[in-house]
């Protein structure tokens, strides 16, 4: 799906602003806004679909026997202590130089 599709097709912004005003910064702030919209959306789905199958089911159902979202597979990724030292020195220097 192209970006004008997502954006203006989906998303309800108006082609002459998405042609003349909106920047590349903007399309993902609003594309991520959009994701996360859709996501809370799913997220309220499940839990109408899992109290409505649990006061059905004899046993305890999790919220993932009802519906898996496709984010919560993704192993999340911890920082290690050298990445953290790396970006608290990234930072100290980025302070030092405003």
């Amino acid at each position: 799906m192209s970006l004008y599709e997502e954006i203006v097709g989906r998303g309800g912004v108006s082609p002459a602003y998405f042609f003349d005003s909106m920047t590349f910064v903007e399309c993902a702030a609003f594309l991520r806004g959009m994701r996360r919209k859709e996501r809370a959306e799913l997220e309220n789905t499940r839990l109408v679909m899992w109290a409505i199958f649990q006061s059905q089911s004899r046993k305890s159902l999790e919220l993932d026997d009802v519906m898996k979202l496709e984010d919560e597979n993704e192993p999340k990724k911890d920082i290690s202590q050298e990445e953290l030292k790396e970006l608290r020195k990234r930072a100290k220097q980025m302070e030092n130089k405003l």
